[in-house]
């Protein structure tokens, strides 16, 4: 089985990497930069799903893999969340997972409105060594870094499509 990561970011590959891992399969997942079809930094949770369900598609159809996987990181500006989304797409089905969240504070909220990133707002606040830990990770202090996070809503996304396979569902 061939799976696709529809994006060329290490922390996604690593994240994915570790889900694959966790369930056992013997494979070695690819890379493909697609377009998830949403802003850089998404503003909702539909707009995450958005651009995972994006990125899963886009990278099925570009390698004729067997499987899509997208993985989309952004903020719940309605509730205030950090949001982790993973998306696998077969052509048939689409299996999505998410990550647990971390709720941000409200002058954050308030920055990302105005248009600021979280990547910025890290940089800013804590210095550009701490960017890599994403938001997740500087506001668990380390627990819960945005590759496990990451890792935790693809784990959740491909545990789901193969029960649907096992079910013999669609979603």
């Amino acid at each position: 089985m061939e799976i696709v990561l529809g994006s060329k970011s290490a922390v996604k590959l690593l994240a994915l990497r570790w889900a694959i891992e966790r369930l056992g399969l013997d494979v070695e997942p690819r890379t493909l930069g697609v377009a998830s079809g949403v802003a850089e930094q998404p503003l909702s949770e539909a707009e995450t799903i958005a651009g995972a369900v994006g990125r899963a598609r886009g990278a099925l159809e570009a390698s004729g893999a067997a499987l899509g996987v997208g993985i989309e990181g952004g903020v719940d500006l309605e509730g205030g969340w950090i949001v982790n989304v993973a998306a696998v797409c077969d052509g048939q089905r689409i299996a999505l997972g998410r990550s647990p969240g971390v709720r941000l504070p409200a002058d954050w909220l308030a920055a990302l409105r105005a248009g600021e990133t979280l990547g910025e707002l890290i940089e800013a606040r804590y210095g550009p060594e701490y960017r890599d830990l994403g938001a997740m990770g500087v506001f668990t202090a380390g627990a819960l870094s945005r590759q496990e996070a990451s890792g935790q809503a693809a784990l959740a996304a491909l545990g789901r499509y193969f029960a649907l396979v096992a079910e013999g569902d669609g979603e």
